[in-house]
């Protein structure tokens, strides 16, 4: 989870704090700071789907849809190696961004 603080969301300016983002200027809702890990971790948790489908869902699928696919979305030689390793119970081992070790949990 984001920590609390300012951000700036795309053009907007936005605070984080106690969980929530809002918006500097009318205090509204700006959106979620979950992460995409542990929404693939909940989704699962929960029993919606697998956590192969989980996977799909924050992977493949946001690429399909955003017409990339071509360059990410899943491991295949040619695209962007850039990805995640999970334990079992889906917490995180180690991320890669271009195909280097950056973070070991």
């Amino acid at each position: 989870m984001m920590p609390d603080g300012d951000y700036m969301l795309g053009e907007l300016p936005v605070y984080v704090k106690d969980g929530m983002a809002r918006l500097k200027k009318g205090d509204n809702l700006a959106g979620s700071i979950l992460q995409l890990k542990q929404a693939v971790k909940n989704v699962v948790d929960w029993n919606i789907v697998t956590p192969e489908k989980a996977i799909m869902m924050a992977s493949y699928v946001p690429a399909k849809s955003a017409h990339i696919l071509a360059d990410c979305g899943s491991i295949k030689p040619d695209k962007a190696a850039d990805f995640i390793v999970l334990n079992p119970d889906l917490t995180l081992v180690e991320t890669y961004l271009d195909g280097e070790s950056r973070y070991n949990a």
